[in-house]
């Protein structure tokens, strides 16, 4: 906490004053780049919409799910703040208490939510196959729709540590996240061909797009 205080120019007791610990200051910095990662997303996907407005229902859905695999890979160059913090969840066990963990739970869930939405929209348009149902170890029931979400996010967010592999790696991380993407949703039951053209259709909205806007930076007049 000293060593925060000092980074952040505060006294360290003005920090205690809001935080008790390292780990609630932690969860703190993870539930506001959840927040903005979340934002910067829905702020996006209406204008994808806009965009692909002229293309059939399911091709759109297609293109919506290239460019959130697109937006999603390019975080860490784009957000390097949030998605840093983000990615902690998966990678640091122990960086928190239980309470504080639990406390980043709802905005991690509302980040979910958002490819979530785009993954079942594809699928009532028929560009995907409906999500199946799915049983834990011990039998209990899984919603089919999350799993998938949440296979299809650690799987990006996995590829994306291929970049910090100190051997170096024979591709990409987001050239690896786009690979994966496209094996997902082939097994997912998009066809083939329609994969392709949304690809291309998807990488014609990008070069013409500019960049989302860059995360705010934190008010220094504020708490996380």
């Amino acid at each position: 906490m000293a060593a925060l205080a000092e980074a952040a120019d505060y006294a360290p007791a003005s920090l205690y004053t809001y935080f008790p610990s390292r780990s609630a200051l932690l969860a703190a910095l993870q539930r506001r780049a959840l927040g903005v990662l979340a934002e910067v997303t829905t702020q996006q996907i209406g204008t994808w919409a806009e965009r692909t407005a002229d293309l059939d229902p399911g091709g759109a859905a297609l293109v919506r799910l290239w460019c959130f695999s697109d937006l999603f890979l390019a975080a860490p160059d784009r957000f390097p703040r949030e998605f840093r913090l983000q990615q902690q969840l998966l990678v640091t066990p122990g960086a928190e208490e239980t309470e504080d963990a639990a406390s980043v739970v709802p905005a991690a869930m509302a980040l979910l939510d958002v490819p979530r939405g785009l993954l079942e929209t594809a699928a009532e348009l028929g560009a995907i196959d409906p999500a199946e149902d799915l049983t834990d170890p011990v039998g209990a029931p899984l919603d089919g729709s999350f799993m998938r979400t949440l296979a299809w996010v650690v799987a990006l967010n996995g590829a994306l540590m291929v970049d910090g592999l100190s051997t170096g790696a024979p591709s990409t991380g987001a050239r690896l996240g786009s690979s994966i993407t496209a094996s997902l949703l082939r097994g997912w039951g998009a066809a083939p061909e329609d994969l392709d053209r949304t690809r291309s259709i998807a990488d014609v909205l990008a070069a013409d797009a500019p960049a989302p806007a860059p995360a705010p930076a934190p008010d220094r007049t504020e708490t996380p």
